[in-house]
């Protein structure tokens, strides 16, 4: 057997232990195999049985959350996550017990699972979101996004999407939206008007 047939066999029998070993996390989700608390989303009524070790593991919030007294003298212990609905929480947890999602849930519920992962402190969870909303960026929900980045003070969404919104400040300045962002943003207005200004000259010398 060649060097290089011996190195794809051996990424295989890895990638096949990786997935046997994440996959035992996610049977124990499925089959609800020693629970111990319980999630309800803010638009049902039925909770979603998981396990403290997992959520503390994967979110600082989660693991405070699971150390007060109350909590771990409760038998059953159920917290609501209010600002998820019930396919969002679902989601949630499969990025929990996983480490990754589907590309397909991830755009469904990116802006959800963006927040969430900025509630409790997920900062994995909040770079995927991240990078796919710069993705899905367009001069329709720039503001949107804009928005939320500065809601959550995240720098790096907001450079991206002020570059963005340089570059097509002649479409934008027109829509409808611009005006209450200027009211909203002067500051910011300002700093990206300014900056469409320089790249015109350049342009021209």
């Amino acid at each position: 057997m060649s060097s290089n047939v011996s190195k794809i066999c051996s990424i295989v029998d890895e990638s096949v232990t990786k997935v046997g070993f994440f996959g035992g996390l996610i049977k124990a989700f499925k089959k609800q195999r020693h629970v111990d608390v319980w999630l309800k989303a803010g638009d049902d009524t039925d909770a979603i049985p998981a396990h403290k070790l997992i959520l503390a593991a994967r979110s600082k919030v989660f693991s405070n959350i699971l150390e007060t007294d109350d909590c771990k003298a409760s038998s059953k212990e159920t917290i609501t996550l209010s600002e998820m609905t019930k396919g969002e929480l679902e989601t949630f947890l499969e990025f929990m017990y996983n480490g990754s999602l589907p590309e397909t849930k991830l755009v469904q519920h990116v802006h959800s699972l963006y927040l969430a992962a900025d509630k409790y402190g997920i900062p994995y969870l909040q770079d995927l979101c991240r990078n796919q909303l710069i993705d899905s960026m367009n001069t329709s929900n720039a503001f949107v996004l804009l928005e939320i980045a500065k809601i959550h003070s995240d720098e790096i969404l907001q450079d991206s999407i002020s570059e963005f919104i340089t570059r097509h400040m002649e479409e934008i300045a027109f829509s409808s939206k611009f005006m209450s962002f200027v009211e909203s943003y002067p500051a910011l207005t300002v700093q990206m008007i300014r900056g469409h200004v320089n790249k015109v000259k350049r342009q021209i010398d």
